[in-house]
């Protein structure tokens, strides 16, 4: 048992010493696992190409809102230039319409390398009216949508 208590002893002593370099790579690398847990894996981040025609995409009274949808197998079923009736569901409470005629312009998966989430995130023009109250809905998770017909 002599050379195991010796190397336990000098990674104890190495470890006393680096253990500010140590602790800064520990923390860059949560930062950096946490990062992933919001960006999702790179494929899947928009690129500022993509935000820009997203933006070219909105009439003047209209604003892009991001939603994320618990149910990935409905975000699924949307796709860019679909309309859909956004609905907010609050344990307790009756549905409420809070978008009639939201229309898809970005759809795109948020869960990450690190992520259990199965959550998908869609970006619907809005009127600039309904903006908020749709970004609120769409942070806490609780919308779900209705799909309607193109009618133009």
């Amino acid at each position: 048992m002599g050379p195991l208590p010796n190397l336990a002893s000098q990674l104890r002593i190495t470890m006393a010493r680096y253990r500010r370099i140590l602790a800064a790579c520990c923390a860059g690398l949560a930062s950096l696992f946490t990062l992933t847990l919001f960006l999702g894996t790179t494929d899947q981040v928009a690129s500022m190409g993509a935000s820009r025609s997203i933006l070219h995409t909105l009439r003047i009274d209209e604003v892009a809102v991001p939603i994320l949808l618990i149910n990935e197998q409905l975000a699924q079923a949307v796709e860019p230039g679909s309309y859909v009736q956004l609905i907010e569901i609050i344990d307790g409470e009756a549905p409420n319409v809070i978008a009639n005629r939201a229309r898809v312009v970005s759809k795109g998966n948020t869960g990450g390398t690190f992520s259990q989430s199965s959550a998908s995130l869609i970006v619907v023009a809005v009127p600039i009216q309904e903006s908020v109250r749709v970004a609120a809905a769409g942070a806490l998770g609780s919308l779900t949508l209705v799909m309607q017909p193109d009618i133009t």
